[in-house]
C-alpha cells in the first residue's frame, strides 16, 4: 500500500477556515474563562492565547496563521471594546506583534516542508512509474525469453539434426516426386524454421505454376512478379527481406526459399509470409538454406544409400559438390579423406567393413572393393573431427585386431577441410590403385 502524506491541499477549504475560527476562538475564549482578571495571559508562565494561532500556522501553513493571529487580536479588541473582558491591563500590542511573528515564522518553515515534500513525491512518483515500466519490460522478456528456451528444449535447431531429419523423412518415401513429398518437406521448415504462415509450389522452366502443393496459416495465392520471387531466380539462393532493402517493402514475403539441387535445378519454391520473430536470424537462414539444397538433391536423386558402390559415384560426387558449395556460401565445415589398403588381406577388410558399420549420421561413404579404397564425405565436422575420427579407427584396430592402421598397410592418402579446387576434388574422386 502506497503511503499518504495529508496536506492542507488534501482538506477542503471551507473545513481548513472552519478550524481556523475554532481555534482562534478557543485562544480567545479559554484564557478568558481560566484568569478573567489577565485575559492576555501577561503574567503566567506561558502566553497560552499563542497557542490557538501556532496550532494553525502549523496545520495550514504562513497565510492561514497570519489570519488566526489577526482574528485574535481583533477579537479580543473586540471584547474589550464592548467590556466583556474587564480588565485594567492595557492591552499588549508588542506582546500581540511577537505572536504575529511566530505564528509566520512557524507557517513558513511549513510551508517550506510542504514544498520539499512535494517535490519528493513527485520523485517518487516518477521513480514509481519507471520501475513500474522496467517490471512490464522485464516481465515481457522474460516470458520471450522463456518461449525461446521451450521450443529450443522441444526441438534443438542444430544443422545437423535438420539434415538427418530431411534425409530420414524424404528417404522413407516411395516416390520422390514433390507432389508426393511436399507435406513431409513442408512440415520440417515449419518445424526447425519457425515458419507461421507458408505455401509450397512446384517450379518448371523457372516458373512457379498451379495451385499450392502443401501450405500452413493464412496464405495468399503465389504471386511470381514479385521482386523477392524474381531475385530467387536470378540469384538461385534463399531470399529474405534482409537482402532487398527497399525492395522489400513492395514484397508480400519475408523470405523466398528454393527446393534447388547441386546443379541449380530449382524443383519448387516455399513462399514465407509470416514467420516467428526471434527465429528470423542469421542462423536460421543458414539452415533453411542448406535444408533446401539437400531437399533438392533427394529429389534429384532417387538413391539415398549413404554407403555407396563405384556405380553410384556420380551422386557421391554430387554430394560432394554440395558439401563444397555450403562450405564456400555459408562457411559450414566439411572434411574428405580417402582411406586405402595397399595390400589386401581379410584384417584390413575387416577395418573397412567396420568403417561402413559405424558410419556417422550424415556421413556419405563410397567404397571400392576391387581397389579396397573408401572415400569419407563428412558435412559438418572440422580437422579435429577428423583427427578424432582416425584416432578412434586406430584405436579399434589395435584393440579388436592388435595391430594399428600402419601395421595393417592401411593409409589415409588425402585430407582436405572444403572448400578446395576443382582439380583436388577431381582427384580425391579417382579409385583407382
Amino acid at each position: 500500500m502506497k503511503p499518504s502524506l495529508r496536506k492542507a491541499r488534501q482538506v477542503p477549504e471551507s473545513q481548513a477556515w472552519l478550524e481556523v475560527l475554532v481555534f482562534t476562538a478557543l485562544a480567545l475564549a479559554i484564557p478568558a474563562w481560566l484568569r478573567p482578571s489577565d485575559p492576555f495571559w501577561q503574567h503566567g508562565d506561558f502566553a497560552w492565547p499563542m497557542l490557538g494561532p501556532l496550532l494553525v500556522a502549523l496545520r495550514y501553513g504562513f497565510a492561514k496563521g497570519l489570519a488566526s493571529v489577526l482574528l485574535l487580536v481583533a477579537g479580543q479588541l473586540l471584547l474589550r471594546r464592548v467590556d466583556a473582558l474587564v480588565t485594567a491591563q492595557d492591552y499588549p500590542f508588542g506582546t500581540m506583534v511577537g505572536y504575529a511573528l511566530v505564528a509566520m515564522v512557524a507557517g513558513e518553515f511549513r510551508d517550506l516542508w510542504e514544498r520539499t515534500n512535494e517535490q519528493q513525491k513527485l520523485q517518487l512518483d516518477y521513480v514509481r512509474d519507471r520501475l513500474d515500466t522496467f517490471t512490464r519490460h522485464y516481465h515481457l522478456l522474460r516470458s520471450s525469453h522463456d518461449r525461446l528456451e521451450q521450443m529450443l528444449a522441444g526441438h534443438a535447431l542444430s544443422l545437423r539434426e535438420s539434415l538427418q531429419a530431411v534425409r530420414s523423412a524424404i528417404g522413407q518415401l516411395q516416390e520422390r516426386r514433390l507432389d508426393k513429398a511436399a507435406r513431409a518437406i513442408l512440415g520440417l521448415f515449419v518445424e526447425y524454421g519457425g515458419l507461421q504462415s507458408v505455401s509450397l509450389y512446384a517450379v518448371e522452366d523457372g516458373n512457379i505454376i498451379g495451385e499450392p502443393l502443401a501450405r500452413v496459416g493464412q496464405t495468399q495465392p503465389a504471386n511470381g512478379k514479385d521482386p523477392m520471387v524474381l531475385a530467387m531466380f536470378e540469384q538461385r539462393e534463399l531470399i529474405s527481406v534482409a537482402q532487398l532493402q527497399s525492395r522489400a517493402e513492395q514484397s508480400q514475403y519475408q523470405i523466398v526459399i528454393p527446393l534447388i539441387d547441386v546443379n541449380d535445378r530449382v524443383y519448387g519454391v516455399l513462399l514465407v509470409e509470416q514467420i516467428q520473430f526471434f527465429t528470423l536470424r542469421e542462423s536460421t537462414l543458414t539452415l533453411m538454406a542448406v535444408m533446401a539444397g539437400h531437399v533438392g538433391d533427394l529429389l534429384r536423386h532417387a538413391l539415398a544409400n549413404p554407403v555407396m558402390g563405384p556405380d553410384e559415384k556420380p551422386y557421391f560426387h554430387a554430394q560432394v559438390l554440395r558439401a563444397q558449395r555450403e562450405a564456400k556460401r555459408y562457411a559450414i565445415p566439411a572434411q574428405l579423406m580417402k582411406i586405402r589398403a595397399t595390400e589386401p588381406s581379410a584384417q584390413a577388410e575387416r577395418v573397412l567393413e567396420h568403417l561402413n558399420a559405424t558410419r556417422r549420421g550424415l556421413d556419405v561413404y563410397l567404397y571400392d572393393a576391387q581397389s579396397l579404397t573408401l572415400l569419407l564425405l563428412m558435412p559438418l565436422a572440422d580437422e579435429l573431427d577428423q583427427a578424432g575420427f582416425i584416432g578412434r579407427i586406430n584405436s579399434w584396430s589395435v584393440e579388436r585386431l592388435g595391430k594399428s592402421l600402419a601395421e595393417l598397410n592401411i593409409q589415409v592418402e588425402e585430407q582436405r577441410s572444403l572448400p578446395v579446387d576443382e582439380e583436388a576434388i577431381n582427384h580425391f574422386m579417382e579409385l583407382g590403385r
